[in-house]
């Protein structure tokens, strides 16, 4: 399957101001997330996530919060930051494009952006049991690293994942 691939993709950084914008996005990611995580919605239907876990996005320099648009149209949000266990590497802790968007190479694009504003050493984390995110992330990086990644698992916190980790060199 090739990519129908769109235009114009933006990445646009998160203001303090926009961040109720990233909260009400972050339901729908959530919601995806729980197809593999097991979450089940609360009373009023909502799958609940804690609000202060944006702060940091705000309160670090290390952490760079970002809105991706295509042709101008709010798409989704990237979630960067150095990995706290090693900050001598660059992690995307949250990744989401809106289903409207998929299958059209926006995060692969918004990937390359990322890329380019933050060389060196990168990790990408995925869930084991995510075999659609392992498959877009191996594709995506090798896109612009060829076959010089390395994928393994390791422990976050307190699950057992796929890492990809490489470089990017300026």
């Amino acid at each position: 399957m090739t990519d129908k691939s769109v235009s114009k993709v933006s990445l646009i950084s998160i203001e303090s101001t926009s961040r109720r914008v990233l909260e009400n996005l972050f339901h729908y990611y959530v919601y995806d997330m729980s197809e593999f995580m097991g979450w089940a919605p609360n009373d009023q239907g909502q799958f609940p996530f804690r609000l202060s876990q944006f702060d940091v996005y705000w309160q670090r320099e290390d952490h760079f919060p970002y809105f991706i648009y295509v042709e101008g149209e709010l798409a989704g949000f990237a979630l960067v930051r150095k990995y706290p266990a090693n900050r001598s590497v660059y992690d995307i802790e949250q990744f989401f494009v809106l289903r409207k968007f998929k299958g059209q190479g926006v995060g692969k694009q918004v990937l390359e952006l990322i890329l380019k504003s933050y060389p060196g050493k990168w990790q990408i984390r995925v869930l084991k049991e995510n075999t659609g995110a392992l498959h877009f992330w191996k594709s995506a990086v090798s896109r612009i690293v060829g076959s010089d990644y390395r994928l393994c698992e390791d422990i976050d916190v307190d699950l057992t994942m796929h890492f990809v980790r490489f470089q990017v060199s300026t």
